[in-house]
């Protein structure tokens, strides 16, 4: 103990200055969940790309802001807390999957948080090309839960009765 502090004390005579490493905080992260209904949370078995979004117990995410806006509502991505190279976007038909965050717009991992009075948000893709939606008559670029256990996240426009798209938490600001 003496040898450290006397290290220290011919440091600062010297005019170093110690530095002490800080650690730098950790992103807060969140369940994100349907707002109504059973309340299932974005899931996935593995964070391997291509792997099925489904309802369930909910995985960390991280809603990150990207510091823009797209017509006229923030963007952010819903970043996976235990890989944070891993986002949720939409597959080729519409079908939410674990993308790589990289490939932003060409990856549908951008979305518009477009809130609500009500504490809760809808996620509008940003790029997604809403006629691509292979769910039945229900074309559209917003994410959306048919609020069944298991079954999988999806793109839609004009909700059928029974599904949700609003979600919580609404992210700030």
């Amino acid at each position: 103990m003496r040898k450290r502090l006397a290290g220290i004390v011919a440091a600062l005579a010297m005019g170093i200055v110690p530095v002490a490493a800080v650690q730098a905080p950790a992103l807060a992260s969140v369940h994100v969940c349907t707002a109504f209904g059973e309340n299932w949370c974005i899931d996935a078995n593995s964070l391997a790309a291509g792997t099925a979004i489904v309802n369930g117990t909910g995985r960390d995410i991280i809603v990150q802001d990207q510091g823009h806006k797209s017509g006229g509502l923030e963007v952010y991505r819903l970043v996976f807390a235990l890989d944070m190279t891993k986002c949720v976007g939409l597959s080729a038909n519409g079908l939410a999957e674990v993308r790589d965050c990289s490939g932003g717009d060409s990856s549908f991992v951008n979305w518009q948080n477009d809130k609500t009075g009500n504490g809760t948000t809808f996620w509008f893709n940003t790029r997604y090309p809403a006629g691509d939606c292979a769910t039945s008559g229900d074309q559209g670029d917003f994410l959306t839960s048919d609020n069944i256990g298991g079954d999988r996240i999806f793109c839609s426009g004009d909700v059928k009765s029974g599904d949700e798209a609003q979600w919580t938490p609404s992210p700030s600001p």
